[in-house]
């Protein structure tokens, strides 16, 4: 049931609102500005909406005061306003952003219908807020859980856009690092409007969704994996993007797209195109294996995120655990990690997770994993290097005392 907060000095009129609205909405009734500001401010997180005559004895400030500073308390709660003042009066409140201006006598349906149309907005409003407030959550726990400097990742892109246009963004990831987690970073950081993830696979078609506007970002993920048309559709969009010779009807979009970093690009002339014209512009998913000096804090991260969400019996780590997790190498990555926290907080009635707990769950190859091979280590301190260089390979391969061509090689691989 849907609350009301009604005002007016007249009690004919709030007989008649009772009468009308009560079978259908919990109702709070005010007869002056004083009683309005008090049952607002008590009712503040519960009301749906409120009906108002904005000539009501009360406080010693004019209508327009008392209207604006309702409106400021709650935005997500519309306001209707009824008045015998002329037209010009109602002008102003709307102008102010009330829901609806009433002048009195009031048509029965119509206020009906006012009331219905006010209770859905505030419905579409506070659904608005709720995921405004959750994309804001997952931006921080993206961030927080890749270690990405958002003013760095912002300052890099800015390097690259123009005003003629944005500049396509290519992420390398492998299997598991969840490459849409960056892509969403990137969208934020430039201030994307609507996110599009499109998972790509050989039946995709028509890659430009047909609701795609202006300042949104478009995410094509995994395009390794899309036809030989599709895959030329889009190499033709981006040697157009990056000439600025799109066509006309086409919008002023991000476009964003991930392959895998183990894909042997050679065996497809069009994805070796495509990583050839992106590569000023490119991103990489650091994989589990690579940060193993902050791997206690990503475990962290995803524990007591998907604790909060399963609200588990387990509430913390023994470090005989954080030293197993610690020295496998994750093959699948976050996929993987996140898959095996939630499992175990799911299957353990105990307050503190142990190592007998993967035995139980028979995670026994992850019970008995190895050190990081030597592999491991050349490639961390290649990562290293391309970081502390911005991505600028060759200063990488000087810092490294490697040719270019070699650390390309290494990249590739």
């Amino acid at each position: 049931m849907s609350t009301l907060l009604i005002a007016d000095d007249e009690q004919t009129f709030l007989n008649f609102m009772v009468r009308l609205l009560q079978k259908e909405h919990e109702l709070h009734i005010a007869r002056n500005w004083n009683e309005v500001l008090e049952k607002f401010e008590a009712n503040i997180w519960r009301l749906n909406a409120t009906i108002l005559d904005v000539h009501m004895p009360g406080l010693d400030v004019d209508p327009f005061s008392m209207v604006e500073k309702l409106l400021k308390s709650n935005r997500t709660v519309p306001m209707i306003i009824i008045s015998g003042q002329d037209i010009d009066l109602g002008h102003e409140f709307l102008r102010m952003g009330i829901f609806r201006y009433h002048r009195k006598p009031i048509d029965m349906i119509d206020f009906k219908l006012t009331i219905q149309s006010a209770l859905e907005y505030n419905r579409v409003l506070r659904a608005f807020e709720n995921y405004d407030k959750k994309e804001k959550d997952e931006i921080k726990y993206y961030q927080k859980l890749l270690n990405i400097n958002l003013n760095e990742l912002r300052e890099r892109i800015k390097r690259y856009d123009n005003s003629t246009g944005k500049t396509p963004i290519m992420i390398r990831a492998e299997a598991g690092t969840y490459p849409q987690r960056l892509a969403k970073l990137i969208n934020y950081v430039t201030e994307g409007k609507i996110f599009f993830n499109k998972v790509c696979n050989k039946n995709l078609k028509n890659l430009i969704p047909h609701n795609l506007q202006d300042g949104d970002t478009l995410f094509l993920e995994g395009i390794e994996h899309l036809g030989e048309e599709e895959l030329n559709f889009l190499l033709n969009l981006i040697k157009e993007i990056l000439s600025n010779t799109q066509e006309p009807n086409l919008p002023d979009f991000r476009l964003i797209v991930s392959l895998s970093i183990k894909l042997d690009s050679s065996t497809n002339p069009v994805i070796d195109e495509i990583v050839k014209r992106l590569s000023d512009l490119e991103f990489r998913v650091e994989p589990l294996r690579l940060r193993k000096h902050e791997l206690k804090n990503v475990i962290d991260l995803i524990f007591e995120k998907k604790k909060r969400e399963i609200f588990s019996v387990p509430q913390e780590i023994s470090e005989d655990l954080y030293q197993i997790l610690i020295e496998y190498n994750w093959p699948l990555n976050y996929a993987e990690l996140e898959l095996i926290i939630e499992g175990l907080l799911i299957t353990c009635t105990e307050t503190m997770l142990m190592p007998k707990h993967l035995h139980q769950l028979d995670f026994t190859n992850i019970a008995n994993s190895k050190y990081p091979t030597l592999d491991d280590m050349v490639d961390e301190h290649i990562k290293k290097a391309l970081r502390l260089t911005m991505g600028n390979k060759s200063r990488a391969a000087k810092m490294l005392g490697i040719t270019p061509k070699t650390l390309y090689s290494r990249i590739r691989n």
